[in-house]
């Protein structure tokens, strides 16, 4: 699903408006992330909370708030690039993916991950939990670390780890919009 998503098969402005609400976006940072998203179309220009208020009932201050808030619950991401501010949706999408996938497979109540454990027939500590759970939070779901599990034929957690990195960078994604924080 992700290589969907990132191939352009899936219209991302689609999936967020149709899952918003399970990753307990409100209306109001929903409507700022598709401005964000539509802005950013526009040959990437950069942004400013002035510039989305034109489009909005919402004043600079309460977009300001509502983007602190998709930052606190680590739905998007903030990167510096040059003189620049990047802002990274892809936590989002990735969340999203995450829990569509998730849903839809039995894996969605294993918590601790004794999936991995049957499959490569060995005891997880809290320290290897932290680790899948760090991947899932890179957009890897349960079904898909399954699936890498039994294409590549893993019998061990440190070949588990280095398939999974492997699968993280070749599924990076272009950031989708630019956002000019320091000139707000």
């Amino acid at each position: 699903m992700f290589d969907l998503l990132k191939n352009g098969v899936i219209n991302k402005k689609s999936l967020l408006i149709l899952n918003y609400s399970k990753l307990e976006i409100n209306e109001n940072q929903l409507a700022i992330l598709l401005i964000i998203m539509e802005l950013s179309n526009e040959e990437q220009k950069n942004f400013t909370p002035s510039q989305i208020a034109k489009y909005m009932y919402l004043d600079k201050d309460q977009i300001e708030q509502e983007i602190s808030n998709l930052l606190i619950k680590e739905l998007i991401r903030i990167e510096q690039k040059g003189k620049k501010a990047v802002l990274d949706l892809t936590p989002l999408f990735n969340k999203i993916i995450v829990n569509l996938e998730e849903q839809n497979s039995n894996l969605a109540n294993d918590i601790k991950y004794s999936f991995i454990e049957q499959m490569l027939n060995i005891k997880l500590s809290q320290e290897d939990i932290d680790v899948i759970i760090e991947y899932i939070n890179q957009g890897l779901s349960k079904p898909k670390i399954l699936s890498i599990i039994t294409e590549n034929k893993i019998d061990n957690f440190e070949a588990l780890k280095d398939h999974l990195d492997e699968y993280v960078k070749k599924s990076k994604t272009l950031k989708i919009t630019r956002y000019n924080w320091l000139n707000d």
